[in-house]
């Protein structure tokens, strides 16, 4: 995957997922749709024509959009503006949702094939707190103080946070499963080491129903993860931040790489539907211009029974898709000056 066109390709599968909720749901609502456009104009190429709606390439890969008809306009039959306010409201709802949707799916299909799921000790290092416990070469650590482990990297940072208190692991050894008390501490190895043993990341294929179930839990800790980005980001946290379209291929970019390391597509399938889900809760931000903006535009009419004037609601839009090209344009050069670690 690694390279512009397998990057732009996974862009607009995942823009194209997103159109083609708000053209489901326009269907749905009896709205017509005159065109939907893969990137921003102005317009390369018509793809072609079905039922009247006209596809087209653009030349700003910076995401899609899809026209209805009398977008803004009250008087147009079967148009956007003339819809109730609960089908304008599915329509611009169904993006987002459609984004949701596809990541869970990904999701589920990743840990079909296969996911790094399971931490094993590989090794003990003897007199150290891990061969203290009872830890041995071949050990599962499933749990630590009943918090489930996943990766290396999660039980390393457990341990670490929790210096010089007892933890209690739950061991799978073989067909049995027992509770180990391990005290990590620092002083007994001179490199720093505080419990003493080695782990590595097992590749675990799940069967359908469990991959379902197993998929909820990555999308919950990206929604937390995406929600906390914007404080992250303005306490200068160089980990977690926004990030544009470079940020974007750079992720990719080393998933692909990973993909290739492991020979499992993981990675990618991660990735991707890391950016459906950032795509989706990207679009109900309550800002003109994205389909949460429009949705904020709505509630008066809703709650009041007054609509906001067509031409003013149209200006707002229009001001908010240029301060959203300038927010990308920022985030690009960041991303060129600042890579992401």
């Amino acid at each position: 995957m690694s390279g512009l066109g397998p990057f732009l390709l996974l862009l607009a599968a995942m823009v194209g997922v997103h159109e083609a909720g708000h053209l489901l749901a326009s269907l749905v609502c009896r709205v017509r749709v005159l065109e939907i456009g893969l990137g921003l104009p102005p317009r390369l190429a018509r793809l072609g024509t079905w039922r009247g709606i006209a596809f087209t390439l653009n030349l700003l890969p910076l995401g899609g959009f899809i026209l209805p008809a009398g977008e803004f306009d009250q008087a147009e039959t079967r148009g956007f503006a003339a819809a109730a306010p609960a089908r304008r409201a599915a329509i611009l709802a169904a993006g987002p949702a459609a984004n949701f949707l596809f990541a869970y799916l990904l999701f589920t299909l990743a840990f079909v094939l296969g996911a790094p799921d399971r931490v094993r000790i590989v090794s003990v290092d003897p007199g150290s707190p891990a061969a203290q416990a009872g830890l041995r070469s071949g050990d599962i650590v499933a749990q630590v103080d009943g918090e489930t482990v996943s990766t290396p990297d999660e039980l390393h940072a457990l341990i670490y946070a929790h210096l010089g208190r007892t933890l209690q692991l739950a061991v799978e050894r073989g067909e049995q499963r027992s509770l180990l008390q391990l005290t990590p501490r620092l002083g007994w190895a001179a490199d720093g080491r505080a419990a003493g043993f080695e782990s590595t990341g097992e590749i675990v294929r799940y069967p359908l129903g469990a991959a379902a179930l197993r998929a909820a839990q990555p999308i919950a800790d990206l929604l937390q993860v995406m929600l906390g980005i914007p404080f992250a980001d303005a306490s200068g946290d160089p980990g977690i931040r926004w990030v544009g379209i470079v940020g974007m291929k750079q992720v990719s970019d080393r998933a692909a790489e990973n993909s290739l390391d492991w020979g499992e597509p993981f990675p990618v399938l991660f990735v991707a539907a890391s950016l459906s889900l950032a795509l989706g809760i990207t679009n109900l931000l309550p800002l003109p211009g994205l389909d949460g903006g429009r949705l904020m535009l709505l509630a008066p009419e809703v709650l009041v029974r007054r609509r906001i004037n067509d031409r003013i609601e149209r200006r707002l839009h229009a001001a908010g898709v240029f301060g959203l090209l300038g927010l990308m344009a920022i985030l690009a050069i960041r991303d060129f000056t600042g890579p992401l670690r």
